[in-house]
């Protein structure tokens, strides 16, 4: 519903909230009535003031009941998108309450101080807490209160349309850099500066950053919605979307079952085929049998997700190619993992991670004089195959020992890593693959504050200057800022240490014959594909292989043109790399749109979360939870929402910003769950490391993840962990050697 206005204040909660409140507190005052009387001893044991006290206190507890009911009642009619006349006048009402309650609590706390009942310690410790609870009802109800207070009616700021445009984009997109300063800041104080914080405050930044989230969410005054209806808009996507999925996977069954039927009658008419040519030609004649072309007709006009996927093809075990793309995914994805070095270490082996670790560092110690090795701070010398340099780890060479364990790898596997992070620089590490005769450039993904900031620089950026430099066609094409700018950092570092060279190319170097490969995961898999075309002049044989890459990449001409040397992979319902400008854009419309189509009250929408199933009864949630889509009857609501688009169009003129669309890299490997275990056992090794699924990966188009899926796991399915322990997992299935490390590995566990 519209956000609640009382009390001279637009509040940043509806209504609808309120019913979850009221139904949390009637058990709440039932106890609290229960605990008056025992603290009272049935009354026998007060005077005059203890009497007065006892029936003040019963009677705001039974009117608090009747006050909690009749919020529940009246948040229980009507839509989201219709405001509940009776909310206001029952919060106005509640809040006259405040203040009986402030002088109970003051006569009662006065009173305790001086009551005995009988030596009984039972009843002189059930008023104080009374006192207690009354007491922490009064200040989280302050603290809520004020948190949620929102603006004044008569606030300037939000008056009409002309009023906010005479403030300017300046303005907003000040509000909103102090914003993200400030949530920087405190994220990195509550954290203990853990996952970084300490450069996110300095430097501009934020106002590119800021500029994004003000022209996203600008809606000029014109939208009323509070953040439940976003909630409530986004559970009728996810019903809207699980529909899709399943009418997608019954038509792939019966697609799937229908190639199977054209494949047994093509393969008999030409087995007879064959053998009458045989019979008037002789053996010399002998001809391939040409494949039954695959059924591409369904849903060839509908533009949903599912739809679009329905005829993609499915990786084949029995096919070479296939097992090789599957079994080097499978490989490599380990070394994307380690560089995330001992927090993942330790989150994936949260019992058994410290000690393992400690263990490796002490046979690496065996011989060594200190405790930091001599490499774990700064940069160590230049050495021969097996010397190592490190720089910025923590002590004790914590990040390069998590590393080495996670991957299964010797220490002198380990050429080169560097674990320092800001806003631009990117921890990296160089790692040498004897196994499969590969040098390995693996680029960490998304884990401090300031790898946010850098995902959160969407603007787009042109390419024509980076491909004249690097020797690649960057003509008239975009890319990420932040991603794009954090790459080419990594490349000027490269060149600063020469670590490749020394390996791969310069005279005397140990590995001339091995290939060059880059990875990395979420924002490494972005730093990964700029790399590799940084990169390709000088290595015309390089792989890259992205792990969940970021959807809002690169254009459509660059995702294909790297393509004869990349391959990425997805994991299910994973929303990076569906996110980019554009698909954010379509989810905010998509859930307007819906929330203006809901006909029943936002409890209902998000008991359907919970209590609705999939299969067919799906259907029937949408058609009980949402008007037709051409049969939306109108509301303020509605025009709203209209309003709203047009001020988005107006914002997108203005900033005269070209329209880019970006995609994921390269050829794409979507694993899609099929199966899942039913029992579950918990764990959050187990929930967060893909165990108990079924994936079956299939080819996809870069153009497959515009739009953004709707899923319990959709955050769960991007954890490097779990991306890699499940393409590991179909490695396996498929036979597939994945096992971690190189021939010469000594086998610390990876676990």
């Amino acid at each position: 519903m519209p956000s609640l206005k009382t009390l001279n204040r637009r509040w940043l909660f509806g209504g609808d909230e309120l019913q979850v409140v009221s139904l949390v507190l009637i058990p709440v005052r039932v106890i609290q009535v229960l605990l008056t009387f025992m603290g009272s001893g049935n009354g026998t044991c007060f005077d005059a003031v203890g009497t007065i006290w006892l029936a003040v206190t019963v009677a705001y507890y039974c009117v608090c009941v009747l006050l909690d009911l009749a919020t529940v009642y009246a948040a229980s009619i009507g839509t989201p998108t219709s405001p509940r006349q009776l909310m206001p006048n029952i919060v106005r009402f509640k809040a006259a309450f405040m203040t009986p309650v402030i002088v109970v609590l003051c006569v009662a706390s006065i009173y305790c101080c001086t009551f005995h009942c009988g030596g009984n310690i039972v009843y002189r410790l059930m008023i104080p807490l009374i006192s207690l609870s009354q007491l922490g009802e009064v200040i989280a109800t302050s603290c809520c209160l004020y948190t949620l207070r929102g603006r004044r009616l008569d606030d300037p700021h939000l008056g009409t349309l002309g009023q906010r445009r005479r403030l300017g984009t300046e303005y907003l997109e000040s509000k909103w850099e102090k914003r993200c300063r400030f949530l920087c800041k405190c994220s990195g104080f509550f954290t203990c500066f853990l996952f970084g914080g300490n450069d996110s405050g300095e430097g501009n930044d934020f106002a590119m950053v800021a500029r994004v989230l003000a022209d996203y969410f600008e809606d000029d005054g014109s939208l009323d919605i509070v953040p439940s209806d976003v909630v409530a808009g986004m559970v009728c996507l996810r019903h809207v979307q699980k529909s899709d999925e399943r009418i997608f996977r019954e038509q792939r069954m019966l697609s799937a079952e229908a190639r199977q039927n054209d494949r047994v009658i093509s393969e008999q008419i030409s087995d007879l085929q064959k053998q009458a040519f045989e019979d008037m030609t002789g053996d010399d004649a002998k001809k391939e049998s040409k494949q039954p072309t695959p059924r591409t007709d369904l849903f060839e006009k509908d533009k949903t997700y599912w739809h679009r996927v329905a005829n993609r093809d499915v990786l084949d075990p029995s096919n070479q190619d296939d097992r090789d793309v599957l079994e080097e995914a499978a490989r490599f994805s380990r070394h994307a993992l380690s560089i995330y070095t001992w927090m993942l270490y330790i989150f994936m082996h949260p019992i058994t991670g410290v000690p393992k670790l400690c263990g490796v560092r002490c046979c690496r110690m065996k011989g060594c004089g200190s405790c930091c090795g001599g490499d774990g701070g700064g940069e160590g010398s230049d050495g021969e195959e097996g010397g190592t340099r490190h720089t910025g780890d923590v002590c004790c060479s914590l990040h390069a020992t998590a590393l080495l364990a996670q991957a299964n790898l010797e220490e002198s596997e380990l050429a080169y890593a560097h674990f320092g992070n800001s806003i631009v620089e990117n921890p990296y590490c160089i790692i040498i693959d004897h196994k499969w005769k590969s040098v390995v450039l693996s680029v960490r993904g998304t884990l401090s504050l300031e790898d946010c900031i850098t995902d959160a620089l969407t603007e787009s950026v042109p390419l024509d200057e980076c491909g004249r430099k690097w020797g690649f066609d960057g003509a008239g094409e975009y890319a990420h800022t932040g991603i794009l700018t954090s790459a080419e950092w990594i490349r000027n570092d490269l060149d600063k240490h020469r670590t490749l060279e020394k390996l791969m190319k310069d005279s005397g170097a140990p590995h001339p014959d091995y290939r060059l490969r880059v990875t990395g995961h979420s924002l490494g898999a972005g730093c990964a594909t700029f790399l590799a075309l940084m990169l390709k002049r000088e290595y015309p044989d390089l792989r890259c292989l992205p792990y969940s890459p970021p959807g809002g990449l690169v254009t459509m001409k660059t995702a294909k043109a790297v393509a004869p040397f990349t391959t990425s992979f997805v994991l299910n319902a994973d929303i990076v790399p569906r996110l980019s400008v554009e698909s954010m854009e379509k989810l905010r419309n998509d859930v307007l749109d819906l929330i203006s189509r809901i006909k029943v009250s936002k409890m209902d929408v998000l008991k359907s979360a919970v209590l609705g199933s999939g299969g067919p009864d799906r259907l029937h949630i949408i058609d009980d939870i949402l008007h037709p889509r051409d049969a939306v009857p109108d509301s303020e609501f509605k025009e709203q929402v209209k309003r709203f688009k047009d001020v988005q169009r107006k914002v997108k003129e203005d900033r005269g910003a070209p329209a880019v669309s970006l995609y994921p890299p390269g050829r794409i490997v979507h694993f899609i769950k099929t199966e899942e275990a039913k029992a579950y056992c918990g764990g959050c090794g187990k929930f967060c490391g893909g165990r108990d699924r079924e994936y079956t990966p299939m080819w996809a188009h870069n153009d497959d993840f515009t739009e953004i899926q709707i899923s319990p796991s959709m955050a769960f399915d991007h954890f490097p962990d779990r991306v890699c322990v499940s393409i590991e997992g179909v490695a396996r299935s498929w036979d597939l050697d994945c096992e971690a490390g190189s021939l010469r590995a000594v086998g610390w566990g990876v676990g």
